[in-house]
C-alpha cells in the first residue's frame, strides 16, 4: 500500500464523460508528504476530505495500467498547523526515497 499526498488542483472546464458523471478539477499527488498541499487547521482539512470523498477522483498506478478512483482521503498532521490530505493506494510506489 502507498499514502498518495494531494499535492496540487487545477480546475477546468466542465466536462461530463458519462450521464451524471461531472469532472471539475485535476488532481496530481505525490507520495512524498514534504511535496503535500497542506491546511493551516484539521478542520479545513477535514472539510476539504469530505469533498473529496464525493468526488470520482480518478488515480493511475504507476505502470499506467490501473485506474482507481478514491473514496477513502484522510488527514494527517504533519506539524503543528500544517495538515495534509492523502489516500491510500493498492499498490507500491516505484519511486525512489
Amino acid at each position: 500500500m502507498t499514502k498518495a499526498y494531494l499535492s496540487q488542483w487545477k480546475p477546468r472546464k466542465r466536462q461530463v464523460e458519462k450521464q451524471g458523471e461531472e469532472h471539475w478539477s485535476d488532481f496530481m499527488f505525490d507520495h512524498r508528504p514534504e511535496k503535500a498541499a497542506f491546511w493551516p487547521t484539521k478542520q479545513d482539512a477535514d472539510n476539504d476530505c469530505q469533498m473529496l470523498n464525493q468526488f470520482n477522483v480518478r488515480i493511475v498506478s504507476p505502470d499506467g495500467g490501473q485506474h482507481l478512483f478514491c473514496k477513502n482521503f484522510t488527514v494527517e498532521e504533519l506539524a503543528p498547523d500544517k495538515f495534509v490530505v492523502f489516500c491510500m493506494l493498492p499498490w507500491e510506489s516505484k519511486v525512489e526515497k
